[in-house]
Formats: C-alpha cells, structure tokens, sequence
C-alpha cells in the first residue's frame, strides 16, 4: 500500500466529476397595455396627417363610380300649390258704396315786392302760434302808456313778452324772412317776416333779440313756430324781453296780442 506523498509536488486533485444540467427556459415577454395603445395613437395621428394634408380630390380621385361635382348648383325642387277660396251657396254678394269727395284748388300765393329782397312769393299759411312758449308773462301792452326810459314812446306800437333772458323766439307763421339785422336802432336786433293769412299780407316784427343769436337771413323761408333769434335787451330797452310789432301792408301798426289771442284761442 503505497500513501500519497506529502511533501514535494501538490498532491493532485481529482476532478470533479461533470453534470449536465438543463438551461433554464426563458419567460416569454408579457402583453404591456401602455405599448399597444401607443402603437394605436401613432396609427390614429398618422391617418388624420394623410386626411388633412392630402386634398379631397386627390382622395378621390381613384374612385372610379362617376359622382355629381360638389360645386354643381342644386336644382330648385320647391314647388307651391295654388291657393283656392271656396265660396259657399248662401253668400251674399254686396257692392260697397263710393266715398264723396271734393276737390279744392289751392289759393294762388301772393307775390310781395320788398325792397331788401325783391319779389317775394308768399302761400297761405294755416298755423298759428305764440311767438315764445310762455305768452302770458307781459309788461307793456299795445297802446298808450308811461315811457318806462328816457327816449321810450308813449305809444306803444307792439306788445312785450318777458318769459327771460335767453328763451328762444319763434316765427308766428309760415312765411318769409324780408329783414334780419343787428343794427335796428331802437329795435336793437330784430327780424321781421311776412305772412299771408287768409289771404292778406300781414308782417310780424321780433325785436331786441340777442347778439349773435338770429338764426335766419333774409329771403329765406321759415314755418311756423321756427326759431328765429333769441331773447335779449339790445336798442332801445329797459331789461330782457321780446318786443313784438304785427302790421299790414299799410304799415299801420295793430295789437299783435289780440290777433294772435282771437286764432290761437
């Protein structure tokens, strides 16, 4: 029985003997959600880039059924029935009876010469109104009276009206604007216009208005109740109000208060 040496060279080691050992199988990967449905939207935005960026008629233009162009006008189908009106045997047939009316020719104007405007064509006029919207504050009617100024009359050819400072002053009627000046004397700022009322020619003059305050010039036009200056105390005055003068073609002066009072009511 010989024993392995000791000392010297390494005793040898045996080998160990060999296994043959199987090879773990590998898992299969598992079904992830998150990538399917990225897959999904990739293929979503895709289609929409070749819906929006390829026109519509390149789309179609591999489709071989021949359809109507979609510029082509639509054809009107609309179609209406005719109404009818059935009338039933015991309907009474009746004949309305004509209206009666008369025809009346307008009154022919009357032509006034004026010297500052010419001729001046004057149509009737039918209203008649107050020349400032409050009448019944007065002071100095027409006629006699004490002159309330040195260099005031003692007859007074008009009737004053003191609604105040400022209130605007109307035309009394229709008719046409023969003077409108700063420079009335005692008048101080006055216009005057012609009327033709119920056929006579009848002036109405509005005196000691405002500077600067005359809204109208001479040959023009005016209606009644249109402005025509404002209320002042220019010329010969005492205080603010309108001196109001009506006279015919006489140039007789007359109370402009009592005319106006028997039309205006």
């Amino acid at each position: 029985m010989t024993n392995s040496p000791t000392r010297g060279r390494r005793a040898a080691t045996s080998k160990p003997a060999r296994t043959t050992a199987t090879r773990p199988e590998r898992s299969r990967p598992r079904f992830q959600p998150r990538q399917a449905f990225s897959v999904i939207a990739m293929a979503f935005t895709g289609g929409m880039l070749v819906a929006t960026s390829v026109p519509a008629l390149a789309v179609t233009a591999t489709d071989v059924e021949n359809r109507a162009s979609v510029y082509a006008p639509v054809e009107d189908t609309i179609s209406f029935t005719p109404q009818t009106v059935e009338v039933g045997p015991d309907a009474v047939e009746s004949t309305l009876a004509a209206e009666a009316y008369d025809v009346h020719v307008a009154p022919p104007p009357i032509v006034s010469q004026v010297a500052s405007v010419g001729a001046v064509s004057l149509v009737e006029t039918g209203a008649i109104v107050w020349p400032v919207q409050n009448p019944e504050k007065r002071s100095s009617g027409f006629g006699p009276r004490s002159a309330p100024c040195a260099g005031c009359s003692t007859n007074h050819d008009g009737i004053d009206f003191n609604p105040g400072n400022g209130t605007p002053v109307m035309s009394i009627a229709d008719g046409v604007v023969v003077l409108a000046t700063e420079s009335g004397g005692g008048l101080g700022v006055n216009v005057e216009v012609q009327h033709n009322v119920g056929g006579e020619v009848v002036t109405s003059s509005y005196a000691h208005m405002q500077y600067g305050s005359i809204a109208v010039s001479e040959g023009q036009r005016v209606t009644a109740g249109q402005q025509l200056g404002l209320v002042g105390t220019t010329g010969q005055s005492t205080g603010p109000h309108l001196h109001l003068e009506m006279f015919g073609t006489d140039g007789v002066r007359f109370d402009g208060f009592a005319w106006l009072s028997a039309r205006i009511g």
